[in-house]
């Protein structure tokens, strides 16, 4: 087959400018920043003008749907993929891109700009090739990182609509994802008394006493034998060594594989936030989303088969992986539409300064890509 993308060369060109664009989670300013690019690179992509590309406004920065044709057929391949990192601004400036000798490094090379590369030049390819009642629509957010609150019901919606999905983010080498934990993430907030350590203690609360109580009876929650995680992230309070702490905060998450024992898990978290037995203090429970877990189906299970396979044409193995790392493929995958996911960059050390992408894999990765799409759309 002749593949109509761009040469590796060029494609490295262009992921460093996208790379050197910093875009942190829900930064609505940066994220329009590159969206301005994306539009630019799907319009060179599809010179046919063959394209409709909208935008839906969210808090966080607007979310990016292209689609080729620009009407709507009967039958739709999703792409998608996400623009934020979980990287500050200024980042770029400690860690900027570069080309090694067998790898690519930049904050964001891997989670997930190539991926997001990747969807321009699946456009570029098909440009003009689909069959008549065949399309493609790409969704590309800016919050997956956060959870994909803005986003997630655009995401559900045009799942809704497709016969399958590619999820572009990145895998380890030799790999794909099949399977996904659920996550649910929380905040708890925690209101005392503030009072004189010294002079004055007894009548004091201490929001920090209760939080510390909280945080230990939800860590005892974890359960490695069913895969169930507990994380704490961040903890935030105020005051000082001779004040009793009037305010505190944590925010956490929990995963596994169950979407029942994420519920379960869930509310005994509530119990111990509403059992608080620290007097005069109060923890609020704010819920902050829900990613359910990414089940491989029948369908989906077909699809990685012909992956495996496609994969094998170009030299590359091809595993499947189930792991507890989130990804918008999940609602995708709720929604009862079978998800191909981690088909973007092949890496590892995902959200670290040690973020690299394997170079040699890229374009066969991108090819691989191409053929699931062709060999699908033959087989309707």
């Amino acid at each position: 087959m002749k593949y109509r993308i761009s040469s590796e060369e060029d494609f490295l060109k262009r992921l460093g400018e996208y790379v050197s664009l910093e875009t942190p989670s829900a930064d609505a300013k940066q994220i329009d920043r590159i969206n301005r690019m994306m539009e630019e690179d799907f319009r060179n992509a599809v010179p046919g003008g063959d394209l409709s590309i909208s935008r839906e406004g969210t808090t966080g920065g607007d979310i990016l749907i292209a689609r080729m044709p620009a009407e709507k057929k009967p039958h739709q391949i999703l792409l998608l993929g996400h623009r934020d990192t979980v990287f500050p601004m200024g980042t770029y400036e400690k860690n900027p891109y570069r080309e090694e000798a067998e790898v690519l490094r930049g904050p964001g090379v891997l989670d997930m700009k190539t991926g997001d590369l990747f969807a321009v030049e699946i456009f570029r390819h098909f440009s003009g090739r689909m069959p008549e009642d065949w399309g493609i629509v790409g969704v590309f957010n800016g919050d997956e990182e956060t959870g994909s609150h803005l986003s997630e019901e655009t995401i559900r919606q045009i799942a809704k609509e497709s016969d399958f999905c590619l999820c572009l983010e990145p895998s380890i080498p030799g790999h794909c994802t099949i399977g996904r934990k659920g996550l649910a993430g929380y905040e708890l907030t925690v209101t005392g008394i503030a009072a004189h350590s010294g002079t004055n203690y007894q009548a004091g609360a201490s929001a920090i006493q209760a939080l510390s109580r909280a945080i230990s009876e939800i860590y005892a929650l974890r359960d490695d034998e069913k895969s169930l995680s507990i994380n704490i992230g961040a903890i935030r309070a105020e005051g000082k060594a001779n004040i009793v702490c009037p305010w505190a905060w944590a925010t956490g998450e929990a995963r596994c594989f169950d979407p029942v024992l994420l519920q379960e898990t869930l509310k005994k978290i509530e119990s111990i936030c509403e059992e608080n037995p620290v007097l005069n203090t109060k923890i609020a429970l704010k819920i902050r989303g829900i990613r359910p877990p990414m089940v491989q189906s029948e369908e989906g299970r077909r699809l990685f088969d012909l992956a495996k396979e496609k994969a094998a044409e170009h030299g590359l193995s091809l595993e499947g992986r189930i792991h507890g790392g989130g990804s918008d493929g999940s609602f995708v995958s709720d929604e009862g539409i079978p998800v191909l996911d981690g088909m973007g960059a092949e890496g590892e050390n995902a959200h670290t300064f040690d973020e690299y992408v394997v170079k040699s894999s890229i374009m066969n990765r991108l090819k691989t890509c191409i053929d699931i799409i062709e060999a699908e759309v033959e087989r309707e």
